[in-house]
């Protein structure tokens, strides 16, 4: 997996604010490299924006956590357990799509061997003596089709190799977390503040539209008054993601569920099923039109 191209792309796609271009093509233009990128990164990045702002982030379809064997007839028989996330699709923080075309896999045992206490401590409650791991999902490049380039530096292999395609794939995470309080405040973007639901400063005239609205419908009130909350949505974040730094995954990151192991020695988790539970409702999820279509006909 190339690394550093795949934090290329969480940088482009994290810069919102940037304004897009697409190549002007004239007849008798010499066009490169660098012009090929940019006519794709414009249909890209314009896609990913498109669904960051219009649909949010969640998941859409599938996508469930599972562990496998499900049960034991005991609690204390250490055995193999394998996390099993099911085939579907949504959208990650950043607004690209996600797509599991089949079941991923990671063997929890052999996964947890290999993280450290300090590591696994992030995660840990003395209280309930419980190891909290939430379970994540992002788009991430993965460069294939290898095939012969010429060589552009001395003394580089005459048969170097360049991937010639980048495929969409996935990064699936375990990560050692304590679960925080659910924020209550609506967050129609992932990688921006929740909205202040408060009073709202509205003139006079604005709050006299929002108060007739209500009257009339409280329905209608109520999506007025949404769309008064989004109108000062962006005032203090702006459009940018500013508040991500160099660390683009931690907003790309889409919350598929949280694990909660019970364990008395951080040092020795008995890998058991009947230790283990699995809350695959703490993750957002992406409503389409057919669902709201086919919600708004029910009783």
């Amino acid at each position: 997996m190339d690394t550093v191209n795949d934090y290329n792309t969480l940088e482009q796609d994290a810069t919102l604010a940037e304004p897009l271009r697409r190549v002007a093509y004239e007849a008798g233009m010499m066009l490169g490299l660098e012009a090929t990128r940019d006519e794709q990164m414009y249909h890209r990045r314009r896609l990913n924006r498109h669904q960051y702002w219009l649909h949010g982030y969640g998941t859409l379809a599938g996508m469930r956590v599972i562990i496998s064997p499900d049960t034991h007839p005991n609690d204390t028989d250490p055995i193999t357990v394998r996390i099993l996330v099911s085939p579907g699709i949504g959208i990650d923080g950043l607004g690209r799509e996600v797509l599991i075309h089949e079941t991923y896999c990671i063997n929890m045992g052999e996964w947890l061997t290999a993280q450290t206490e300090s590591h696994l401590r992030e995660g840990y409650s003395d209280a309930d003596n419980l190891l909290w791991l939430k379970v994540c999902v992002r788009q991430k490049d993965c460069p294939v089709a290898q095939q012969p380039v010429l060589a552009r530096k001395l003394n580089l292999s005459t048969d170097a190799v360049q991937p010639s395609r980048t495929a969409d794939s996935v990064m699936l995470e375990l990560i050692p977390e304590l679960p925080t309080n659910a924020e209550t405040r609506y967050q129609p973007w992932a990688c921006h503040e929740p909205l202040n639901q408060g009073a709202l400063t509205l003139s006079t005239a604005e709050q006299q539209t929002l108060d007739d609205t209500a009257a009339v419908s409280a329905a209608a009130g109520a999506q007025l008054a949404l769309h008064a909350h989004l109108l000062h949505a962006l005032e203090h974040s702006g459009v940018s993601i500013k508040e991500l730094n160099d660390q683009f995954e931690l907003g790309a990151r889409l919350l598929l569920a949280r694990i909660a192991i019970t364990t008395t020695d951080i040092n020795a988790i008995v890998v058991n099923p009947e230790r283990i539970s699995i809350n695959n409702l703490v993750r957002p999820f992406l409503a389409s039109a057919s669902q709201l279509a086919w919600l708004s006909r029910q009783p």
